[in-house]
C-alpha cells in the first residue's frame, strides 16, 4: 500500500479509537471500514500494520498523533456560522466556543487518553525519565489553534512588543 493508502487507513482508524483505544488493533481494523468493493473481510496482519504505521508502539504513536491533528482540524469547524448573538447577526466563534469544540472532540475517547499521553511521554528507547515535551507541545498547539480560529490576537500583540 502506498503512503496515501496508509494516510487513508489512519483516517479510517480514528473512529475506531472509541472502541479499540489507541492500539494496533484499531489500525488493523481500519481496512474493514473501507467502502464497499475495497473493504477487507479480515483486519490487517500485524506485519502489515508494522509496514504501514511502524513497529511496536511507533504505530500507536502514529495513531495518537493523527488523533491530535484531527482534533486541531475539528477546532477549525467552529465557525461564525455556528455562533450568533442575540440579534441573530453572525459573529466570530469565541475562544470558549473553540476550546469547547476541542473538549467535545475528546469526549468519546476520554478513557483512552491517559494511556495515550503516558505512551507519548515514555522514552522510545531506554529507561530515562518521562518526557513531558509531547504533552506541552500538544497543549501549545491547541492554544495556538484556538486563538487563531477565534481571531484572538492578544498573544500576537505581546510577541510584537518583542520584535
Amino acid at each position: 500500500m502506498s503512503k496515501a493508502s496508509s494516510a487513508r487507513l489512519l483516517k479510517l482508524a480514528l473512529p475506531l479509537v472509541k472502541t479499540h483505544g489507541f492500539t494496533r488493533a484499531a489500525l488493523a481494523r481500519s481496512v474493514l471500514a473501507l467502502p464497499e468493493g475495497e473493504a477487507h473481510t479480515v483486519p490487517l496482519s500485524d506485519t502489515a500494520v508494522s509496514a504501514l504505521f511502524g513497529n511496536g508502539d511507533t504505530a500507536r504513536r502514529t495513531l495518537i498523533d493523527a488523533w491530535m491533528k484531527e482534533g486541531l482540524r475539528h477546532m477549525s469547524s467552529v465557525s461564525a456560522s455556528n455562533v450568533s448573538d442575540s440579534t441573530n447577526s453572525m459573529k466570530r466563534a469565541s475562544l470558549r466556543d473553540v476550546l469547547r469544540a476541542r473538549l467535545d472532540y475528546n469526549e468519546p475517547v476520554l478513557a483512552h487518553l491517559p494511556e495515550a499521553f503516558a505512551l507519548l511521554a515514555s522514552p522510545k528507547y531506554g529507561i530515562p525519565p518521562l518526557d513531558p515535551t509531547p504533552a506541552l507541545k500538544h497543549a501549545a498547539s491547541v492554544a495556538d489553534e484556538a486563538c487563531y480560529v477565534a481571531g484572538d490576537q492578544s498573544l500576537q500583540r505581546i510577541s510584537d512588543a518583542f520584535t
